[in-house]
Parts: C-alpha cells; structure tokens; sequence
C-alpha cells in the first residue's frame, strides 16, 4: 500500500535497474541499495529489463555480461538508443574475456569484476552518479530542473530515431506559459520565475518518468512523447489542464497560470526533424492563443 505521506509526490531518489539472471544476488543487492536511499528494481533478463526500461524512468542500470538471449553489452547499446540519459555499469565474472573498448563503445560508464564488494558495488554507484550529476549540469535548465534546450533536442532525436525504427507514431506538446511579461512587469522578475517553476511543477506531475519534459525557451515547454498514435490527445491535454486548474485554486495570487497549447504528432512514413516537429506545434500553439484570446 502507498504511504499517504507521499501518495502524489514524484519519487526523487536515484532510481536503479540491476539485471542479472544470478537470482540469488538480486535481492542482496536490492536491500543494500534501498538501505543507501536509492530505488530499486531488478530483472533476470535484459529483455525484461527493456521491457521495464521502457515504462519507468531509471538513472543507472548495473546489467551483467553473461546472461542468456542478449547479453549485457548488446542490453547496453539498445538502452543507449532510448535511455541516452542513463548510466550504465557492466558487471562481469570473466575479466580475461572481458574488453573494456567493448563496453565503452556499447555506452557503458563503467564496468566491475566479479566477484565484488557490497562496499565496492556502492562506491562504483555513487561515483557514476557523481558524474552524472555533473554531466546533466549541461542538459538541464537551472530555474525549473527540466530539461533545458540542449538536453531536450539531444534525447527526442533519440526518440525520433526509435519511434522510425519501430513505426510508431508519437505526439509532441508544445505549451507557452501566457503573459509571462506582463508577470514580469507588474510584479518584477522573482515572480516570473516562481511562475515558470509552478508550471514546470505541473507539467512534471502530469505526464510520465520516462516522458521528456524541457524548457526550451524563456516561457516556452515541451513534452515528448506526450503519447503516441492510437491515443485520445484530447484526454491527454484535458488532464493538464485539470491539473493548472487545480494549481491555480491552491495558490494565493493576484493572478492565474494559463497555458496555450499546441501538439504535433511524429508520422514514422513521413519522418521529420525536431525542429519541424516543434514548427509545427508552435504554430498549432498559435491558432489556440488566437481562438483563447478572441473568445
């Protein structure tokens, strides 16, 4: 059962992925991990760990070489293509055949013999998370914590490229944060942030871990994939909206946070860029500002 303390509340701890078909060491190493903080899943193969990947959001994955179907270095290049943004730590109990330009070049940040310390595992952890951190420090918009521009157009390519492969089509939100200048200019420019924080709040809280949110602009946001083809995208706006409703009648201001939104979606037969994607939705964007402030 969920804690009512934190029922509704983004889970921020280090989030871990430990996949190795040894099912004797995963709940060890899964009670040291959550002993240290940290959120912990585990999975016996790599193509239940995609399967995981793919529905949560995970800041480092430790995957073994050795495990039958796909092993740990191919494991690590498909996750690469989706999950750019995650560390990932090799685990191996054959150093001799071990190569480590193999796992380099698979996107691993790292990689430990086995076998290991609990105390070794943990400080090999907290020293890909260290550099981590300092990594999304150059993907990250400092005011909101999103990502910020640089960090956004480096992961939806990705996305773009996996959604190609699999011929699905995705949807990108667009949104503009309305009047943050007049915000700025009646209440000075500590209020335009603490706006810009209270929507980016809202915007966390709606859509998913795994889903890209970024603030690409001074008042402008995006999502992707907001959802994907076969989904009902009004829906999927009507529960943002809800919930900067509900923001607004818990907050005690001389004004309410308005968004205008604009959505695009990514046909996998007629493949786009970024940019396109986010033209076109900035000028859906448009028309709904234009209709919001003719009514």
């Amino acid at each position: 059962m969920m804690n009512p303390k934190t029922e509704g509340k983004l889970d921020e701890r280090t989030a871990i992925i430990i996949v190795d078909n040894d099912e004797a060491m995963l709940p060890i190493l899964r009670e040291m991990f959550e002993s240290h903080g940290y959120r912990c899943e585990t999975c016996t193969s790599s193509e239940a760990a995609i399967e995981c990947l793919t529905k949560g959001h995970f800041h480092i994955m430790l995957a073994d070489v050795a495990m039958p179907g796909m092993n740990g270095f191919e494991l690590t290049e498909k996750a690469r293509k989706f999950r750019p943004d995650m560390a990932t730590i090799i685990m191996t109990g054959f150093i001799d055949d071990f190569s480590y330009d193999r796992a380099i070049d698979a996107g691993a940040s790292d990689f430990i013999k086995k076998p290991f310390t609990m105390k070794e595992i943990l400080h090999r952890v907290n020293h890909v998370k260290l550099q981590e951190r300092l990594r999304l420090l150059t993907i990250t918009d400092e005011l909101t914590g999103l990502y910020n521009r640089r960090g956004f157009f480096t992961l939806a390519e990705e996305f773009l490229k996996l959604a190609k492969r699999q011929k699905k089509g995705i949807y990108m939100l667009y949104a503009d944060l309305d009047h943050l200048k007049s915000i700025n200019d009646r209440s000075g420019h500590h209020e335009g942030d603490e706006a810009l924080v209270e929507t980016a709040k809202v915007l966390k809280t709606t859509y998913r871990e795994s889903d890209i949110v970024a603030r690409i602009g001074g008042d402008e946001f995006v999502v992707i994939p907001v959802g994907i083809t076969g989904d009902n995208i009004e829906k999927i706006i009507a529960r943002l909206e809800k919930n900067m409703k509900n923001q607004n009648a818990s907050r005690n201001k001389n004004y309410n946070l308005s968004l205008s939104l604009g959505v695009s979606l990514y046909n996998p037969e007629k493949p786009c860029s970024v940019d396109e994607l986010i033209s076109h939705a900035d000028e859906m964007m448009y028309e709904h500002k234009r209709i919001k402030h003719k009514a």
